[in-house]
């Protein structure tokens, strides 16, 4: 435990210091300010759930491949095999400390936006639990598909074609979220389920949404976890060994 404590703080630490977090404040900042200004407190529930899906598909990925492409050019990686750090532990201080930063992005659009709206009416504030499980869900799910996509590849301009393919897939619901194509089979893409978990925290939802979005993310996470962990395996530690 003390190894992976210690491996999450070196993790966040070189993650501020290459600027991701500096990023990711200025970035949550102009997308808090446009949510703000193109939407309406009753639009809340609909517009923000699907705009962290775009938000975080669009940089969680990148911020991955970045960080472990690095590591394997600087031999971070190799030491780390080496080292009484197992894989799974390796990845799990990936994992944590990419959904730590994702999640501060996260809440700084949304509470910015809510907040910016509070200033001149009342706002539509979100059950905080629902709203969390959410962004951490979607989270987790787009830094493990990273992990095992990345895992294949030595340049980060090798992994953009496959990315961008992948992240365009796994953000369609924004599409039903948005009610621009409101059809339950967008429904069957995985980060649909993380998507209406956010969508909950804004409006009760039915037994059936509380099933299909706790369970299939649930199922989702666990079953991308297997896979990231191993495509690390086979890609990098099979072959370093």
């Amino acid at each position: 435990m003390k190894r992976l404590t210690q491996a999450i703080k070196t993790d966040i630490r070189v993650q501020f210091r290459n600027g991701l977090y500096h990023v990711g404040f200025v970035i949550s900042a102009i997308i808090a300010v446009a949510i703000a200004l193109l939407t309406t407190p009753t639009q809340f529930g609909n517009v923000i759930p699907a705009a962290i899906l775009l938000i975080i598909g669009g940089t969680t990925m990148l911020y991955v491949a970045g960080m472990m492409i690095f590591e394997k050019d600087e031999g971070t990686i190799a030491a780390t095999i080496v080292s009484p750090l197992a894989s799974s532990g390796y990845l799990a201080a990936k994992l944590i400390s990419l959904v730590l930063l994702a999640t501060v992005e996260s809440l700084i659009s949304i509470y910015g936006a809510i907040g910016i709206h509070a200033l001149g009416a009342n706002a539509n504030w979100p059950n905080p639990i629902w709203l969390l499980a959410g962004i951490l869900s979607i989270g987790t799910m787009f830094t493990l598909v990273g992990i095992a996509l990345v895992a294949r590849y030595n340049k980060i301009t090798d992994f953009l074609i496959p990315m961008s393919g992948i992240s365009i897939i796994m953000q369609l619901p924004f599409l039903y979220f948005w009610g621009l194509f409101k059809h339950p089979v967008l429904l069957l893409v995985p980060t649909g389920a993380p998507t209406m978990i956010m969508e909950g925290a804004f409006r009760p939802l039915q037994i059936w949404e509380q099933f299909y979005a706790l369970g299939y993310s649930a199922l989702t996470i666990l079953a991308l976890s297997f896979w990231a962990l191993a495509a690390f395996q086979k890609h990098i530690v099979q072959r370093m060994g």
